[in-house]
């Protein structure tokens, strides 16, 4: 290989993309669990490593605040456990597992690219799609949405490409992720029904022998889900009715008025464009309209697409009026991912070269400026969908080995999300050094901007009430060690 074509591979969009994959797991292998992984993988996990998987089930175990979500298939937390026996009870085992799920997702999301994109755009498409802050943050933090993202892109290849064998290999990582993977799947079964009827009626007559061969790659899938279910209801009835079985039951009650559901659709809404996403939500919109007025012509591919968009927006849509369950930007990556694609995709079909060029310099820029996002300590942050938490893990270390140099009761600590509970779930050691979260009892408390509630800005500004004692800061986070007025 000469020089020039050497140079031409190494600067590749999927090369650039594994260089940057990779840095972030290195750079990030000794990083504690963070967010939702303390409980979805760390503390599920230690309940089968412990128990020596005593149970398919999760069940509270006394002193040890092990509670099962309530209605994820547990691979996740079964994959940890036994990775953790073969290799290690270590932090790394985790990151590495998501790692190697990212190389897949490169792979496949490449893939999916060319087959939809002329070659000569394919790579700012990928670019565009893959440098996503929510996306490269969940590699960081050892995601199991890593996981469901990268199994979504499987699927969709596959459904488009007519491979059934990794269609029901997709399909299994997918829907025994957690519960969004098994809607995906319910979603991407729909959108498979639509497109293979369109594309055999363009060729044949549609019968029931081509429609029994589509469900083969769904039954695999559909007997282990069935068999987890049925097994979970002969234990435990509902998902959330065995008391303790849930810490996320309260998501999955009915808002309690008008006013609430208001502002569950206007946090639906926020999480569609923020981070850099609103550039390419407008320009969907504007092409959405162009194609109702001008009646522009789709492939199936495109419509397929669309439709997969739009049943799967639709159905969170639906959780905006029946649950109070709060929207997460990580949970629309993959909307993301596929209106960016059929987006680009449909500009590219119908714009000038120099165009597209341009669209694509500005929607790439808007794309990196989400890793850039702060709002101000009142509004809700998505910490774990920016890179811009990376601080924390070095703010907290410093924090914790205060306390520990100090020699701090932690009888007498509390703390906020991330930072309160035992220390050994989120770090893998110090296990018994519990934090608690009863501020009304607590001599000292620690504030952060990770995780604050508007009622707790109030009260720790005041000073009668608070006195900070140490605080710790890398830009933009920052914790600081609060101690009880005494004298109020």
């Amino acid at each position: 290989m000469s020089y020039k074509n050497l140079k031409k591979a190494l600067l590749s969009p999927p090369i650039f993309l594994l260089a940057i994959y990779f840095f972030l797991f290195i750079s990030s292998c000794d990083f504690c669990y963070f967010w939702d992984t303390i409980q979805q993988v760390s503390k599920e996990a230690n309940w089968f490593y412990r128990t020596n998987f005593a149970s398919l089930l999760i069940h509270p175990l006394p002193g040890l605040e092990i509670t099962p979500t309530g209605y994820h298939p547990p691979l996740i937390p079964l994959t940890t456990a036994f990775l953790w026996k073969i290799f290690g009870y270590e932090l790394w085992v985790s990151h590495a597992f998501t790692f190697l799920w990212s190389l897949l997702l490169i792979y496949h999301s490449w893939k999916m690219v060319a087959f939809f994109i002329p070659q000569k755009w394919t790579g700012w498409v990928f670019l565009i799609l893959l440098l996503e802050s929510t996306i490269l943050t969940q590699v960081v933090m050892a995601s199991p949405d890593i996981v469901l993202l990268t199994a979504s892109v499987i699927a969709l290849r596959a459904v488009f490409q007519r491979k059934p064998v990794w269609l029901a290999i997709s399909l299994i990582f997918l829907c025994s992720t957690n519960m969004r993977g098994v809607f995906t799947g319910f979603m991407l079964f729909f959108s498979h029904i639509y497109f293979d009827l369109k594309v055999t009626n363009h060729r044949q007559k549609y019968d029931l022998k081509k429609f029994l061969r589509l469900l083969l790659p769904y039954i695999p899938v559909f007997l282990l889900l069935l068999a987890y279910f049925l097994y979970y209801f002969s234990h435990n009835a509902w998902f959330f009715s065995e008391e303790g079985a849930s810490n996320y039951s309260e998501h999955y009650s009915l808002p309690e008025d008008v006013s609430m559901i208001m502002k569950h659709f206007a946090e639906f809404a926020f999480r569609f464009v923020e981070n850099g996403r609103f550039l390419i939500s407008l320009i969907a919109l504007c092409l959405l309209i162009a194609i109702l007025k001008k009646k522009w012509s789709l492939s199936e591919e495109e419509k397929t697409l669309g439709l997969f968009f739009f049943l799967m927006t639709g159905l969170f849509l639906l959780f905006v009026f029946i649950t109070r369950m709060p929207f997460n930007p990580r949970y629309f990556m993959l909307h993301f991912l596929i209106l960016s694609l059929l987006t680009l995709k449909l500009l590219i079909n119908r714009w000038k070269d120099r165009k597209i060029k341009t669209t694509c310099w500005i929607i790439l820029f808007f794309t990196l400026t989400g890793h850039f996002w702060i709002y101000p300590e009142k509004i809700s942050q998505s910490w774990e969908c920016t890179l811009l938490h990376i601080p924390y893990y070095t703010v907290r270390k410093e924090c914790f080995e205060y306390i520990d140099s100090n020699q701090f009761d932690y009888n007498e600590l509390a703390a906020n999300w991330c930072l309160y509970g035992n220390r050994g779930f989120v770090e893998l050691k110090n296990e018994g050094k519990v934090v608690g979260t009863n501020v009304e009892n607590a001599k000292y408390f620690l504030y952060s901007n990770i995780a604050v509630s508007d009622e707790e800005v109030d009260e720790f500004k005041n000073r009668n009430l608070w006195i900070p004692i140490k605080h710790f800061e890398k830009t933009p986070v920052f914790i600081t060690l609060y101690k009880r007025n005494e004298n109020h």
